[in-house]
């Protein structure tokens, strides 16, 4: 094919990650893909990687499952980790309860954060494993370094619960992993009891590599 100037190229409908752009390797010309350049820029340049999800997951069990559209593939490295969650429950007085997992090789440390729907701060129960207190707690959330999957560990038997079923409502789990070997990095949800709870379509799971 002919030389042409880039400028006397017709343009794409839309960009697609696909499409090959030209680069050189050595002296050798080759192609490299937008695709191969966004991984790239996240693993070297902090672009952020976000998913979202796309349908609702809901479960009417004490053992968890994996919400498997908020999941991301971690090759070594350090990251900050924030799932931004819009969860449910059919009945006001259970709570959903969530897990934080990796498949590979790296512990992640995290705290889990909501608006509290009690008047009194002691009514607060959590489960506060790294606080040293099972019975209450002085926040609206709590920090956790242990991984879950079947019977997540990061929730409110009470005060997370809504004012009015069927309601959304937004909490937020962050941290940081340091990976030394390739996995996922996964979200685990159960109900408190046998009755139905929810994580919502538009939750969102964003990590940044750091290091």
């Amino acid at each position: 094919m002919a030389d042409s100037a880039i400028s006397g190229l017709t343009a794409v409908a839309a960009a697609l990650a696909t499409h090959p752009l030209e680069t050189v390797d050595g002296g050798t010309s080759k192609k490299v893909t937008f695709a191969q350049l966004i991984t790239l820029l996240q693993q070297e340049f902090a672009l952020p990687r976000k998913t979202r999800l796309n349908s609702q997951h809901s479960i009417s069990s004490t053992t968890g499952t994996e919400v498997t559209d908020l999941s991301q593939t971690l090759e070594p490295g350090t990251y900050d980790f924030k799932y931004s969650l819009i969860v449910r429950t059919a009945t006001t007085s259970v709570s959903p309860l969530l897990g934080i997992n990796f498949t590979g090789t790296g512990a992640p440390r995290m705290h889990f954060r909501f608006a509290d729907a009690t008047s009194a701060i002691t009514a607060e129960l959590h489960t506060m494993d790294d606080e040293g207190s099972n019975a209450f707690g002085y926040i609206s959330g709590r920090a956790s370094n242990t991984e879950t999957t079947t019977a997540p560990n990061l929730g409110s038997t009470a005060t997370l619960a809504a004012a009015v079923a069927n309601t959304d409502i937004l909490v937020f789990i962050e941290g940081k992993i340091i990976v030394t070997a390739s996995g996922d990095l996964e979200l685990w949800h159960s109900s408190e009891t046998a009755t139905a709870t929810s994580v919502e379509v538009g939750s969102s799971l964003v990590v940044i590599r750091t290091a």
